[in-house]
């Protein structure tokens, strides 16, 4: 006990306390921000809703492609307030640009959104987007060639839309990081910095407190039994460097005993009694109590594109775009996002 009562430990163990409590701090926040190139996608997500984006009516999409589509979309909304819808059916009658904002609009996407139509009986694709999206003409037109081309050329529908979303979220990542994330992050983070910095006072407070408390309890036994001892046997030592006999805390509990009283001489004859009492029946008793009254007493807190000319664009390869629906859209394709979905 004696080893925690130096001072040097004492300050040594707070200055502990609070450097292992900035570590724990800032271990915290710098894992809730990861690099911009390094972040994949949130799984925790809930996808739920947004399989009413997906209309797969020509049934080339399996259960797994879905979720993961849907995932990127979870991914995309928080982030970006955006998302890419998909519809792959059987055949399109007239221009695929035309029919793809048409549906867009049908469902009420946003002006943020896209929504990739793939073409199977025609081997064509087009992805529709909104005034606002991120992504220019060209850029759209690049992403389509270089990512989806091959493999709806191969009849990889769902392995081909992976990809694209893969490459459209790195490109997103690449430009815009975390965005309304990124926002949350740095707000957070000065969240979390105050509240560091409120429990390292808090905590400080805390072990002066504990600290005053202890010398206050040990000076108390010190003071009982010392008081009156000119040169005690012992310095009083305390936790908190400021408690000792050097400082005001130390000398507004210790006082000074009153020196001895000085020896009496030696008594008189007849003295120390009252002078002039004769007893009972005596006379007068002169310069006691006077014998009148008592007198008084004590007071009181158009967008979009296909695949490039020359290559996957427009009508894609051989034959008509003809063949209409078969069966209709029908499973309940979209959710409403708002509307503002439209050419620019």
């Amino acid at each position: 006990m004696k080893f925690f009562q130096k001072t040097w430990v004492a300050w040594l163990c707070t200055a502990a306390m609070i450097g292992a409590a900035v570590v724990i701090g800032l271990n915290k926040e710098s894992a809730a921000v990861p690099e911009p190139g390094e972040v994949g996608l949130d799984t925790s997500l809930s996808t739920a809703q947004f399989a009413d984006y997906i209309w797969d009516q020509a049934g080339v999409l399996s259960d797994s492609q879905e979720r993961d589509i849907c995932l990127y979309n979870a991914n995309w909304v928080q982030r970006y307030d955006s998302l890419i819808a998909l519809a792959v059916v059987d055949g399109v009658s007239g221009d695929i640009g035309d029919y793809a904002y048409s549906l867009g609009e049908e469902i009420e996407l946003a002006s943020s959104d896209g929504i990739l139509v793939i073409d199977v009986k025609n081997t064509n694709g087009y992805l529709a987007v909104g005034p606002d999206y991120p992504m220019t003409d060209q850029q759209v037109t690049n992403y389509m060639d270089q990512s989806l081309y091959e493999y709806v050329a191969a009849g990889e529908y769902g392995e081909g839309v992976l990809n694209l979303f893969a490459d459209v979220n790195q490109f997103y990542v690449d430009n815009y990081g975390l965005g309304y994330l990124d926002n949350a992050n740095h707000y957070g983070g000065a969240q979390r910095t105050g509240g560091l910095v409120m429990m390292l006072v808090i905590l400080l407070a805390i072990v002066l407190v504990a600290a005053t408390l202890i010398d206050s309890a040990r000076y108390t036994a010190y003071r009982q039994r010392y008081y009156g001892v000119i040169n005690p046997p012992y310095v009083f030592r305390p936790i908190l460097f400021w408690h000792g006999p050097s400082y005001g805390w130390y000398r507004r509990r210790w006082r000074q005993p009153p020196p001895p009283p000085p020896p009496r001489g030696p008594r008189g004859p007849g003295g120390g009694g009252f002078s002039g009492f004769s007893g009972p029946g005596g006379g007068s008793r002169g310069s006691g109590f006077s014998s009148g009254p008592r007198g008084g007493g004590f007071s009181g807190g158009s967008r979009g594109g296909g695949f490039s000319s020359g290559s996957f664009r427009g009508g894609g390869f051989g034959g008509s775009r003809g063949g209409g629906f078969s069966g209709g859209r029908g499973g309940g394709f979209g959710g409403g996002r708002g509307g503002g979905f439209g050419r620019r």
